[in-house]
Parts: C-alpha cells; sequence; structure tokens
C-alpha cells in the first residue's frame, strides 16, 4: 500500500513502511524496568517544562506517570497473576485517541506501552499547541530510548478507510476513544479475526453533593472545595467524558437552595481567580443551550448572571434520561433529591464519573450496590474527576491490554500462583526489556 501518511514531527511516509517496522519491533514483558523507567523519565520531562506545567492537565498527567504511581499500577497488574497464567502483552496495539482531550493519547499509549505492547496511535490532525508539545517531549523521551522506544509510533491522517483497514488488519488490539460516532465510523472497518476490540463511547458525568455537608463548611473550606470543582468542570473546557454537567444536590429543598447559592458564590470567584476566559463561540453556544432547556425542560430557574457559569435549575424534577448534550464552557444542569439512592433510577449505561461530597463510605457503597451496575463506573471525592487511572469506563485496562497464557506440565502443583516472567532474564530474552 502507498498511502502516505505524516508524522507527528511532520515527515511524511507510506504506511507501508510504518506497518513493517512495527511488525519488526521487539516485544516486552509487562511492567519491564525498561518501560516502567521510561515513563519515569517523560514524568519528569513533563513536570520541569515551563509551558506545560501552566496547565493542570499536563500537571496531572506528569504525576501519574510518576514511579509511585507505576509502582501502584505494577501491583495491580501483578495481584492478576493466577496460577498455571501467565500475563502477556496483547501484541500490536492501534489506539485512536479523542481530539477534545489533549492528553488522552498518552494515557492510552502508556498503559499499553507498560503491558509491552507495540502501539500505533493516530494523533488528530486538529492538534492543538498543547498536543504539539506533549508530542514533542515524548518524541524525544523515546529517541533517546533505544530498543524498547522502538515498537511505538504515532501518525496522522485524514478520514481514510483504507489506511484505517490496513492497520486494523494487522493488530492484535484497536482502542477507539471519541464517542459514539467514532466509534460507528471505525466499526466500519473488518479487525483481524483474532483480535479484539476495546472501545469508549459517550459519555455523561455528574457531581452530587450533600446539602447540609457542604453548608457545614467554614470559608476556606468552602473555597477549597470550589477550587477542586473548578477542576472537575472547566478541565479541557467541560468536553471531556469526565467533566460534571449535572450537580444534584442531595437535601431539604431549603438546604439544596442556601448550598447551591454558596457554591455558586464561591465557584464564581475561583473562576475569576483562574481567569477563565469563555470564548464568544462557546457563550454564543451557552447562551443557544440556555434557551433551548428552558423551552424543552421543566425549569425552575436559570442562573446567568455571566457567561462563565451557567445553571439550568430542575429543581425536584427528576428527567429521565438524564439531559446528556453539552456546549461545554461551564454549564450544568441542576437538581434536587432527598436521599443519595433517589439518584439510582435515573442512572444508564451513559454515566461514567460520579464525583461526590459529604457522603460517608458506607452510604456511597450501599449506592453502588443498589445501582447495580445501572451506570456510574466511578465514584471518586470532588476534584478528582480528571484523574485518569487504570480502571476507565468498566473496564480494567491492565486485563484488556494484556493476554493469557495457560502453562499446565505433568510436575504442576495448583496451589502456587503462577511466577511472572522476570523482566530480567537474560539469554533469549535480552532483547525484549531494551
Amino acid at each position: 500500500m502507498s498511502t502516505v501518511v505524516q508524522l507527528p514531527r511532520g515527515e511524511d511516509i507510506e504506511i507501508a513502511s510504518v506497518l513493517e517496522r512495527m511488525a519488526a519491533a521487539p516485544r516486552s514483558h509487562p511492567f519491564a524496568p525498561a518501560l516502567i523507567e521510561t515513563l519515569a523519565i517523560l514524568s519528569k520531562a513533563i513536570l520541569s517544562d515551563h509551558e506545560l506545567r501552566r496547565r493542570a492537565e499536563a500537571v496531572a498527567l506528569g504525576y501519574w506517570l510518576r514511579p509511585a504511581s507505576l509502582e501502584q499500577m505494577r501491583q495491580s497488574f501483578l495481584a492478576l497473576t493466577q496460577p498455571s497464567r501467565y500475563r502477556v502483552p496483547a501484541g500490536f496495539a492501534f489506539h485512536v485517541p479523542p481530539a477534545n482531550v489533549d492528553t488522552m493519547f498518552i494515557y492510552s499509549w502508556a498503559l499499553s506501552f507498560l503491558c509491552g505492547n507495540t502501539a500505533l496511535v493516530r494523533l488528530s490532525q486538529r492538534r492543538s499547541s498543547f498536543t504539539v508539545r506533549l508530542v514533542e517531549i515524548l518524541s524525544g523521551v523515546l529517541a533517546a530510548r533505544g530498543s524498547c522506544a522502538e515498537g511505538t509510533a504515532f501518525i496522522s491522517y485524514g478520514h481514510d478507510a483504507a489506511i484505517t483497514a490496513a492497520i486494523s488488519q494487522l493488530v492484535d488490539l484497536r482502542v477507539i476513544w471519541g464517542g459514539d460516532a467514532s466509534v460507528a465510523a471505525i466499526r466500519q472497518v473488518p479487525l483481524s479475526p483474532h483480535a479484539k476490540e476495546v472501545v469508549f463511547a459517550d459519555r455523561l458525568s455528574l457531581s452530587i453533593l450533600s446539602a447540609p455537608a457542604w453548608l457545614a463548611l467554614d470559608a476556606a473550606a468552602q473555597n477549597e472545595s470550589a477550587r477542586r470543582a473548578f477542576n472537575d468542570i472547566y478541565s479541557f473546557d467541560q468536553m471531556a467524558c469526565s467533566s460534571a454537567r449535572i450537580v444534584v444536590w442531595v437535601g431539604t429543598s431549603d438546604e439544596a437552595q442556601s448550598a447551591s447559592a454558596a457554591f455558586s458564590k464561591v465557584l464564581r470567584a475561583e473562576i475569576f481567580r483562574r481567569r477563565y476566559d469563555v470564548a464568544p463561540a462557546t457563550a454564543l453556544a451557552k447562551l443557544g443551550a440556555a434557551c433551548r432547556a428552558a423551552i424543552d425542560w421543566p425549569l425552575t430557574r436559570v442562573d446567568f448572571v455571566d457567561l462563565s457559569w451557567v445553571v439550568l435549575d430542575l429543581g425536584d424534577a427528576r428527567p429521565s434520561p438524564l439531559p446528556h448534550e453539552s456546549c461545554g464552557g461551564g454549564i450544568v444542569a441542576q437538581m434536587r433529591i432527598d436521599r443519595l439512592n433517589d439518584l439510582v433510577p435515573l442512572l444508564d449505561r451513559r454515566v461514567q464519573t460520579v464525583t461526590h461530597f459529604g457522603f460517608a463510605h458506607a452510604d456511597l457503597e450501599n449506592f453502588v450496590h443498589q445501582a447495580c451496575g445501572r451506570g456510574g463506573d466511578r465514584l471518586v471525592p470532588i476534584g478528582e474527576a480528571m484523574n485518569f487511572s487504570s480502571a476507565w469506563d468498566g473496564y480494567d485496562l491492565l486485563q484488556e491490554f494484556t493476554r493469557v497464557v495457560e502453562l499446565r506440565s505433568n510436575d504442576d502443583n495448583d496451589s502456587k500462583p503462577a511466577t511472572p516472567i522476570p523482566a530480567s532474564r537474560k539469554s533469549e530474552d535480552d532483547h525484549s526489556a531494551g
């Protein structure tokens, strides 16, 4: 195949050459020391970059790649080991990350890389300057890492089904981020029969807060909570799947009204402190969304003091399905319920992240039990919506990005767990860890 694609640094190359190089790239054992070291170096490079340190998303990524975080992931991976079963790389992975979440391509690639896979990552042709800088830093780190980085390539091309088909016929794993439309389009392209696919559809996230607990906070604690809520809502301009789009207050009507007013006041102060500026196109979209909601939803009021924070108040109404569409930029639907479990009937599989405040662990555990998989794949404290994890959208990605090899022999003792293959083993394994 002679179709030309563009590499992140701008040079053009035939896709056949890229695929040939990927097929010949060495494999690594999952969580080999060289892989962990590479990501630790990347973490340091991101956190020390003056341009990137101004972005909360980059700082979060850098911290996620720190050695302590990588060790936690390694321990989670080791916990997957079972007697007579070894976890090995899935093989050749093709990642299609979303264009609207600049850091997701690194999260997806890094987990796959840690699992020992070779990986081809398709980058959007609409790369932001932020993404371009991340690619530059990552490319520099990989260029210095030798053979353990040979199995990674980043390419960019338009909506060309022929290129996607050529790649998909060779890979062992296809990972599609970016929502329903992207999933539907790429699923039209057949995969190799032995390959598997992990997809991430459009999702909805919300924040649920105890009104009495919020009102009990002193001024300093309210300001800190507003800072955390800002990170949940405004990161990626509220367009990430884990961005809160609905705020649910739990308490009496009077408590909810008082808490909502206090919350909006301190959040607006935080918006001003962060110098968040609403783009003109987003401001117009928010105005249009508010007008449509006033017609289509049973709103009690629209809190539109300024363009930075818009609240569409549903009061005690409980729409089903929950409002899903959002133009981003700081616009939320707000509703009140009496008890935490009153939210359960409104959940569906679109609900991804539920940030929470003011609830005991036992109450949250009971909520998960009552929901029983209806929706809500992540329950995290406010401020942690953007903290990526190897457990995402209901997938354990450490399992999804690896395969299982069963080993039995005549002298097996099934009471002994399988021992992970040592990454430092010499002889025939020398090439695999770099």
